[in-house]
């Protein structure tokens, strides 16, 4: 008998163990992110089925040393990690491609719903706002999807984070270090330690200088990562597909589409079906710039970033190439949670 109740006892905490992993604050939440990123993914392999083969050539031949273009030569990091992938679990290269994606999505759904959490959102709202960052993201889907696409995705939204929580220095340059080997982007990690050095109040002015050593390690890690980038590039490069050189690009490796870009963005695109991308440019920013009075430090931070980024991008860019939009959006989502919402140290949030 009493082994009976003694075994009773054990099958309750048992029972309320399980119920306690898959309460709100267990798993489940997790299985509900994860449902998402299913749903994520099979959306972009629909969007992207048909041209798939373009896009695993495409990183093939940079392992090759054969890219299409020159610029894609020093963006290894995915590439290289569909090819380990690939021999890890005897699958085909094509096959490690859509795997791959896979795994970086679950990544990126799991890293944004554990920040919203971090950051004391309840559940629901921390869902929500994974699903809003999710539909941006597929919003902004083209033709084009590189491994080096997703795996900018989640390193600007760490990026764009730890300037939210105002993290040091190596939490950026571990950054760096890892971005580097995926895209040139993580240039852009150098010209925001740069940025960090010097302090805001209220506004644009006045800057004060209060983090030399920011300054200093921008400064040095810039050119390392111009110079890496070029050197790569140079080393691996054998030629384009057809075995011409890219000789168009072996300046600065890239477009200069600055004034076409222009006449798209604020004409062009309102007569064809491009319209949304000028529309989600000019009402993004205006809004971030109208409110730039009553933003703090860490607010305008986020703000210059994001407008550095663009810049980059309607310069060397096609500014219809929506994808290139993907590393601003963590920057305007972390944006607009601390303007909008009361956030314990994040951004110092105000309102």
């Amino acid at each position: 008998m009493k082994e009976n109740h003694t075994q009773n006892l054990k099958n309750i905490g048992f029972i309320d163990f399980i119920k306690t992993i898959f309460s709100k604050n267990g798993i489940t939440p997790y299985l509900i992110v994860t449902f998402i990123s299913i749903c994520t993914f099979k959306m972009l392999m629909i969007r992207h089925w048909p041209y798939i083969d373009n896009h695993t050539i495409a990183a093939l031949y940079v392992i090759k040393g054969t890219p299409n273009w020159l610029a894609y030569q020093n963006r290894l990091l995915g590439p290289y990690s569909i090819l380990g992938l690939s021999n890890l679990i005897g699958v085909s290269f094509k096959a490690a491609w859509t795997i791959f994606h896979a795994i970086n999505i679950q990544v990126f759904c799991i890293l944004c719903f554990w920040i919203f959490k971090r950051e004391g959102l309840r559940i629901s709202y921390a869902i929500n706002y994974l699903i809003v960052f999710i539909f941006a993201f597929l919003s902004l889907q083209h033709n084009y999807f590189y491994p080096w696409d997703t795996i900018d995705l989640i390193l600007f939204t760490c990026f764009a984070y730890g300037i939210a929580k105002s993290f040091p220095i190596p939490y950026f340059l571990t950054i760096f270090v890892i971005g580097i080997f995926n895209r040139e982007s993580a240039l852009f990690i150098a010209i925001y330690l740069m940025l960090d050095a010097f302090s805001f109040v209220k506004g644009i002015f006045p800057i004060k200088l209060t983090k030399p050593k920011s300054l200093l390690t921008g400064i040095i890690i810039l050119p390392i990562g111009i110079i890496f980038t070029k050197f790569v590039r140079e080393l691996l490069f054998i030629s384009k597909p057809n075995g011409l050189p890219d000789i168009e690009h072996e300046l600065i490796g890239n477009h200069i589409y600055l004034l076409r870009n222009l006449n798209e963005l604020f004409f062009s695109n309102f007569t064809n079906m491009n319209f949304y991308i000028s529309i989600f440019i000019l009402v993004s920013f205006g809004y971030f710039l109208g409110n730039f009075l009553r933003m703090n430090d860490c607010q305008l931070k986020l703000l210059i970033m994001s407008l550095i980024i663009f810049t980059n991008i309607i310069i060397f860019g096609i500014i219809n190439e929506s994808r290139m939009y993907f590393i601003i959006l963590p920057f305007f989502l972390f944006l607009w949670m601390s303007m909008n919402i009361k956030m314990k140290n994040f951004c110092s949030s105000i309102s």
